[in-house]
């Protein structure tokens, strides 16, 4: 996977992001920032067709997320900064000890000599207590309702909380353990459904329901809080 910074000429602030994808995917993240997602073939005249031909959603894109997010501010991992988990934010502090590099006790404790790298140190932690919870909330699912799981694996997605692949392995973003338990549980519900439905239709929410009757909220409040729920 390449990354590439560019300013294209109707646009600032674009990061391209080249890979085995066979097509183009946009991105606004809270800062503004435009991701592009671009087959590896792909080149920057390609590239640029698509900004021209998305000119009107980008800019659409971009003012949505300056009314949503006003105040927003990029992680810079000083002591004070919040840090969410589990639908709680905790502020960051720094130790002087060495092991472990980080743990939540109260506050984010991070370990000073850490702080240089601290964003890859909160994401292998968030990994760790992703696949915990997810661990334990798919066994028990299992164990009810008989699921088909071969797999579970926890990725860096930006954009997915979860997927479910056709050899029936299912992925979560590390970020989930941001979000509310709770919402944790809808997400995980989500994808073992998708085990036997691969779609969104009608069918695959009526038994997304028999299972967890509330998940609306669950979804909505992804909808609300989602954005937040990031180390960018």
């Amino acid at each position: 996977m390449k990354f590439r910074r560019v300013r294209p000429t109707q646009f600032d602030n674009v990061l391209i992001i080249r890979s085995k994808r066979k097509s183009f995917g946009l991105e606004v993240k809270p800062d503004g920032q435009l991701i592009v997602r671009a087959p590896k073939i792909a080149t920057d005249a390609d590239v640029q067709a698509v900004l021209t031909h998305k000119a009107q959603w980008i800019e659409q894109a971009r003012a949505t997320v300056k009314h949503k997010f006003p105040n927003y501010r990029a992680k810079t991992f000083q002591p004070g900064e919040k840090f969410w988990y589990l639908g709680h934010e905790y502020p960051l502090k720094l130790t002087e000890r060495h092991h472990p590099l980080l743990e939540l006790d109260g506050s984010f404790l991070l370990a000073r000599q850490a702080q240089d790298h601290a964003r890859e140190v909160f994401i292998e932690w968030y990994r760790e207590q992703t696949r915990q919870i997810t661990a334990d909330l798919i066994a028990q699912y299992v164990q009810a309702h008989a699921f088909k799981v071969n797999q579970v694996r926890i990725t860096s997605a930006r954009t997915r909380w979860g997927s479910c692949s056709g050899k029936n392995n299912l992925n979560f973003t590390y970020r989930l353990s941001m979000a509310p338990l709770p919402v944790i549980d809808y997400v995980v519900v989500h994808e073992l459904v998708h085990l036997n439905v691969r779609n969104h239709s009608p069918a695959f929410w009526n038994a997304v329901a028999a299972i967890m009757p509330n998940f609306k909220e669950k979804r909505d409040w992804l909808k609300r809080h989602g954005a937040q729920l990031s180390l960018d």
